[in-house]
């Protein structure tokens, strides 16, 4: 019987709409409504270069005028403003050696399994990058207003979970907009926590079939991504994050904005001592953007925002009304 390799499976025309498709499937914080796209972001991903930006209108301001019947007085008309977002594009690769994917090449549908696996990772990845994002964003001093801090540092004594009250706290930060907060985004221990409480309930979505558990009325996310982070005294704090509809944009750049070579197969005939060794490399270009807090660092390298630029609070400048920035961050023991 002939020995499925890589490069059998690996052809672009269906190996590629099959990986994004299952990407878009199995990532749950795509899937959740604070995750949206729209036809200019996408336009603004597929252009060239990694920096993104999204004008946008300023609110309409000042009370309204008082109607007479004087000709001699004049109302003056106030202006529109525009504001910028800016967001980076997220340009990331990584590789799979045919050794590491043996057990898939050996499946009934290899195509299917090695796409299966290849979108499973860059899940995992999205998700990391998501709480890297959120750790910059919410340590941006313009940010501190959307902060509800209220952990103990003697934590393992003294703990502060994460309940109701906290949560309508920090609701609270927002006004009248808090009333929008759709979606939980927490740390497991968290999760447990209110779980031990029985707060948590199960919720399936009747339009994509897709399961989520729901607190307050709102989706919940688990991810360790979450800062957990040791106390002064003792125990630990966690931050949970609070989004509203919208939240974060998300595209994915194709054509000139994406990857020239998306997916590639790489033979190296000598290796394993002239056995051959195939690697798949997988590139992918995306925005995945907190809508209202842009970006305005200005990443070290010309290649694109590194992991420690996206955490970094310096880089990250709010440009929205804090009201209208829909996300909250809540620090707790749990």
């Amino acid at each position: 019987m002939a020995t499925t390799r890589l490069s059998d499976v690996i052809y672009g025309p269906l190996f590629l709409p099959t990986t994004i498709q299952r990407i878009a499937q199995l990532s749950r914080i795509r899937n959740l409504p604070i995750v949206s796209t729209d036809a200019e972001l996408q336009r603004f991903a597929n252009g060239p270069g990694d920096l993104v930006q999204m004008p946008f209108w300023n609110d309409l301001t000042g009370n309204s005028n008082v109607s007479t019947d004087d000709p001699a007085q004049n109302a003056i008309p106030n202006k529109l403003t525009q504001g910028q977002d800016m967001a980076r594009k997220i340009r990331r690769n990584n590789g799979w050696q045919s050794a590491n994917l043996v057990a898939s090449m050996l499946a009934e549908d290899p195509l299917d399994a090695v796409a299966q696996l290849i979108a499973e990772y860059w899940v995992r990845e999205e998700q990391r990058i998501m709480g890297l994002q959120m750790r910059g964003v919410f340590a941006s001093p313009g940010m501190a207003g959307n902060v509800l801090d209220v952990a103990s540092e003697d934590g393992a004594v003294t703990p502060v979970r994460f309940d109701a009250e906290i949560a309508s706290n920090a609701y609270a930060l927002l006004g009248e907009y808090g009333t929008t907060l759709s979606a939980v985004l927490m740390h497991s221990r968290v999760f447990f926590n209110l779980r031990a409480a029985r707060a948590i309930e199960r919720f399936k979505d009747p339009a994509t079939g897709l399961e989520f558990d729901t607190w307050d009325g709102k989706i919940v996310y688990v991810s360790d991504q979450c800062p957990r982070e040791p106390g002064d005294t003792s125990g630990f704090k966690y931050t949970s994050y609070l989004f509203g509809n919208g939240a974060i944009g998300y595209a994915e750049a194709t054509g000139e904005g994406g990857p020239k070579k998306p997916v590639e197969v790489q033979s190296d005939a000598s290796a394993g001592n002239g056995e051959g060794v195939e690697t798949v490399w997988y590139r992918r270009h995306w925005v995945m953007h907190p809508r209202g807090v842009s970006f305005s660092g200005t990443p070290a390298s010309a290649s694109g925002v590194n992991d420690t630029e996206l955490g970094g609070g310096a880089n990250w400048t709010r440009v929205y009304d804090p009201k209208l920035v829909r996300m909250v961050a809540v620090v707790t023991n749990g």
